[in-house]
C-alpha cells in the first residue's frame, strides 16, 4: 500500500514548488522501494559502463552567492578515453560560448571561446576565478559517467549496511520533457563520494523508463533551498567522437 507524503501539494504556489523539495508517494517498506527502483538503477549503471561516449542537450540552473541564476542550455559531447568534453551554450544567457576540456591536453586547462565583439579565446585553469565564480562545481564533475559512479558508490555503501539511519527514498512517476520517468527523492546528505560544495539536505534523480538515462537531477541544501537543477534530453549514445570533435580547429566551432 502506498500513502501520500503530504496532503497540501495542490495548495503550493509555483514559487514554493521551485524552492522546496516536491511531494512524493512513499512506499511502505524498503523492499517495495527497491523492487521498483533497483532494476532501473542497474540498467543505468550497466548501460553507462558500456558507453565510450555520448552527446546530450543539458539545462543547468545553480544558486550562486545565494541567488538562483537563470537556466542555461548547452550541448555537451563527452568521450570516456581519453576523456574529453566539448560544451556549447545554445541559448541565452551565454549563447555561443564554447569550452573544450581534455584531461590529456593543456595541463588539464580549459580552452574557452567567449563570443562577442572581440571573440575572446582563453586558456584557463579549472581553479581560475573566471571559471569558479559562475559555477558550483567544476566541469570535470559533469556528465553521466560521474553520475553512474556516484550511484555505484552509494549502492556499495548501502549494501554494506551503512544507511546511517537515513529515511527511505520516496518515488514518483512523471513526464520530464516528454520522457516518462521514475523519480527518486532522498531526504539525506550527499551521496557517497559526492564533493558537493555545500551541505546537501535532499536530492532527486529522475531516470527515463525507456532508456534508463537521467532526465532530471536536483539538489537542495539543508534549508530547503534549491541549489542545483540539471535537465537532460536528446541523448545520442556512442556517437562517433573522434579527435576533431574536441579540436578548436573543427570548422563547426568558433574558436
Amino acid at each position: 500500500m502506498r500513502k501520500p507524503a503530504c496532503a497540501l501539494a495542490a495548495m503550493l504556489t509555483i514559487a514554493a514548488a521551485v524552492f522546496s523539495p516536491p511531494c512524493f508517494a512513499q512506499d511502505d517498506d524498503e523492499a517495495a522501494v527497491q523492487q521498483r527502483l533497483a532494476p532501473l538503477l542497474d540498467r543505468f549503471v550497466s548501460s553507462v559502463d558500456a558507453l565510450s561516449g555520448y552527446s546530450v542537450i543539458m539545462t543547468m540552473q545553480q544558486r550562486i552567492g545565494g541567488e538562483l541564476k537563470p537556466t542555461e542550455t548547452l550541448l555537451m559531447k563527452h568521450r570516456r578515453k581519453p576523456e574529453c568534453r566539448y560544451l556549447k551554450w545554445i541559448a541565452e544567457p551565454h549563447k555561443g560560448r564554447e569550452v573544450i576540456l581534455c584531461t590529456d591536453r593543456d595541463g588539464g586547462k580549459l580552452r574557452v571561446h567567449q563570443p562577442g565583439l572581440l571573440g575572446l579565446q582563453l586558456l584557463l585553469s579549472p581553479d581560475d576565478l573566471i571559471v569558479t565564480s559562475g559555477n558550483l562545481r567544476p566541469i570535470s564533475q559533469s556528465g553521466i559517467f560521474n553520475m553512474a559512479q556516484l550511484i555505484r558508490n552509494e549502492g556499495q555503501r548501502r549494501a554494506a549496511g551503512s544507511r546511517d539511519g537515513a529515511p527511505l527514498p520516496m518515488l514518483s512517476e512523471r513526464s520530464v520533457d516528454g520522457q516518462a520517468s521514475l523519480c527518486v527523492h532522498r531526504d539525506q546528505g550527499a551521496a557517497a563520494g559526492d564533493p558537493a560544495p555545500y551541505e546537501v539536505g535532499a536530492s532527486e534523480l529522475c531516470l527515463a523508463w525507456l532508456s534508463a538515462m537521467p532526465t532530471d537531477v536536483k539538489f537542495w541544501n539543508t534549508r530547503g533551498q534549491l541549489m542545483e537543477h540539471y535537465g537532460f534530453r536528446d541523448y545520442e549514445l556512442d556517437p562517433e567522437l573522434g579527435e576533431l570533435q574536441f579540436d578548436t580547429r573543427n570548422p563547426d566551432y568558433h574558436f
